[in-house]
């Protein structure tokens, strides 16, 4: 029986605090799902209901749900060892240290401050981002940084010769049947977001980089339902052994600290959390617009959140240290 009840009431409290104006969430345990939907999906210009079909703006999952997967998928086939250096696939790219392991484990190093980035076009941003300095950071300390999955991005055009966005539908949605999954939704589906320039974005990322970078951002502008997000969990979970498009022995790696011992834990992509009690890794990633998935590969279990945190505004720091509640809260009833 799934029984969640705590974190239940902390994810229905953030509707009940106007802390979020709507939330809908999955429990998974085994063969049983508990969802439900509360709240509005807008209250700027005008209250609409939330539907628990709403497609909502995913933001940073699309790092793992489809950047990563491509590359797995290439991982699966022999393809890809994550050895290879970046420049290899980007020769504008000059450090010939930074492997796709670095990108994947967000311990290259990248850093540096790109003026007037959001004022630049879909080449300029780039270029900048393809000349950002490795810093001495490399391979001591892992920083998560959007840049690391817009070059992998980037990787993947050099191999299927078109963007990202576009392999991510070839080779990942559309064989695992995902019809609520895209990068460009019906916008009235949508949950909309935040207040930009005097209008509301619905159906449009909220990331400013992925508005940018269009089909080219391997790091954010990916939509999708609840629905389409417990399949792709019970994929991860074991739980459906044939949804994801690569085999379960790469799955069984994602559960895994990639990085050394005196660096932060982290997997290909996902964060790492570890079990209170018997401190197993449980993969974890959260996404700018209020969106979360954590994942329980031994018990078979896990927790969906889908928020509209920066409806209509991005300063909502509330949410930040409520959403750490609610992974804890997750991990000690989990834990049971």
């Amino acid at each position: 029986m799934i029984d969640y009840s705590t974190t239940q009431h902390l994810i229905e409290s953030m509707v009940s605090e106007r802390i979020v104006p709507g939330v809908n969430y999955a429990f998974i345990k085994k063969s049983q799902v508990f969802t439900s939907t509360i709240g509005f999906a807008s209250i700027y210009p005008e209250v609409t209901q939330l539907s628990p079909f709403a497609e909502y703006d995913l933001a940073s999952l699309t790092k793992v749900l489809a950047t990563e997967n491509i590359l797995l998928k290439l991982y699966d086939q022999g393809k890809l060892n994550f050895s290879e250096p970046v420049s290899k696939f980007i020769p504008e790219f000059k450090n010939s240290q930074v492997r796709l392991f670095h990108l994947l484990t967000h311990t290259s190093g990248i850093r540096g401050w790109i003026e007037n980035r959001d004022n630049l076009n879909h080449d300029e941003l780039l270029d900048a981002l393809v000349n950002l300095p490795v810093t001495d950071e490399f391979r001591t300390k892992m920083r998560y940084a959007d840049t690391n999955f817009i070059l992998l991005g980037l990787v993947i055009k050099s191999i299927f010769n078109k963007p990202v966005q576009e392999v991510a539908m070839d080779e990942i949605f559309e064989p695992m049947g995902l019809s609520h999954t895209s990068f460009w939704p019906e916008p009235q589906f949508c949950v909309p977001t935040a207040l930009v320039n005097g209008k509301i974005l619905q159906g449009i990322p909220h990331d400013p980089k992925a508005r940018q970078l269009g089909s080219d951002c391997g790091s954010a502008g990916l939509f999708s339902t609840m629905e389409d997000l417990i399949h792709i969990s019970q994929g991860y979970l074991g739980l459906n052994q044939n949804i994801l498009p690569y085999s379960q022995n790469v799955v069984e790696q994602l559960f895994d600290n990639k990085n050394p011992r005196t660096v932060k834990p982290r997997s290909w992509g996902w964060d790492l959390r570890f079990d209170p009690k018997y401190n197993y890794p449980i993969i974890l990633h959260t996404g700018f617009t209020g969106t979360l998935i954590i994942l329980d590969r031994i018990k078979k279990s896990g927790l969906v959140l889908l928020t509209n945190r920066v409806h209509p505004t991005s300063h909502n720091l509330i949410f930040l240290a409520m959403r750490e509640k609610i992974i804890q809260s997750f991990l000690k009833e989990n834990s049971k």
